[in-house]
């Protein structure tokens, strides 16, 4: 596909799900599935930065016979909208008598039902107003938006104790496009880039972090939890005869059009070098050629009971 005309957010989130589901550390995700099995049902879960639903789909398929309570919070109504739409058309599959309008939306599976309750708002607050209240956290491709130790501490406060949090997909500070336009400049890109998510601030006065996963490691002990299970989750995008799996083509132009506005914001490097090595990186995806990679980490964790 050529370069969009405009980008959309959604469609952005839409399109990584097949870039997600190949990057998602399965040793990781095995131990995430045994930790809700272990859980009393009926099992009460948050996501927070839900997005589009595609977790939820996931939490669905790894969870056939434990009844679930998901609560799905987004900041941005829109994507609440699209979330919702979603999971009900899955309810209105599974279901003899569906009804779109009823909430929570309710899948039956043989007795395990799987409600989900959708909420447009701040999820950190959320978190930080229903102390205890749930018995697993979800974030994905979360914490690199906001200060770790911070987010850590209000999440296990949400947590009952002897919660668990499972963090996939916690981008980790490597950004890399391939084969390399312009030599003297891909370094030069990718540290701006970085620098530029560690100090634009976010709703709330936060800023990011580029190096999330790795310090994840650390805050978790730090915040009192306990490691439970970590590995890497590269995103790798890569051309198979000449294309992209997926909406992925789209997905690389998204991504090629987010460093190139970051940078131009940003002012370090010449606006006009930036636009000429975007256009070059637009130019390799049209053609099949462009290899992305950007190195993550999925963490789940536990906090103890209390003594």
């Amino acid at each position: 596909m050529t370069e969009p005309d405009r980008y959309s957010f959604r469609r952005y989130l839409d399109a990584k799900r097949t870039v997600d589901r190949r990057a998602r550390n399965r040793r990781v995700a095995a131990a995430f599935r045994r930790s809700l099995a272990a859980v009393d049902e009926p099992v009460a879960l948050c996501e927070i930065g839900a997005g589009t639903g595609t977790m939820i789909e996931t939490v669905l398929e790894w969870t056939p016979d434990t009844e679930v309570r998901y609560t799905a919070i987004d900041a941005d109504p829109a994507l609440v909208d699209a979330a919702t739409d979603r999971i009900a058309d899955r309810a209105a599959d599974r279901n003899r008598d569906s009804d779109r309008s009823g909430e929570p939306v309710r899948i039956d599976r043989d007795g395990a039902a799987f409600e989900v309750e959708f909420r447009a708002e701040d999820a950190l607050a959320h978190l930080a107003a229903h102390a205890e209240s749930y018995d697993v956290v979800v974030a994905q491709a979360f914490l690199d938006l906001t200060d770790v130790r911070a987010a850590l501490e209000t999440v296990a406060d949400g947590l009952c104790p002897g919660g668990v949090a499972y963090f996939p997909i916690t981008f980790d500070g490597v950004t890399a496009l391939l084969p390399p336009v312009d030599d003297d400049l891909e370094d030069r890109i990718e540290r701006r880039f970085h620098r530029r998510m560690d100090t634009t601030e976010k709703a709330g006065g936060e800023t990011g972090d580029s190096t999330a996963g790795r310090h994840l490691l650390t805050a978790v002990p730090a915040t009192g939890g306990r490691i439970v299970a970590a590995g890497g989750s590269d995103w790798v995008v890569r051309p198979t005869d000449g294309g992209y799996e997926g909406d992925e083509a789209y997905f690389l132009h998204h991504i090629v059009d987010t460093i190139e506005s970051a940078l131009v914001a940003d002012g370090a490097i010449a606006a006009d070098r930036v636009g000429a090595w975007a256009a070059a990186r637009h130019d390799q995806i049209d053609a099949g050629a462009l290899v992305y990679l950007a190195h993550q980490l999925d963490v789940l964790a536990q906090w103890p009971g209390s003594a």
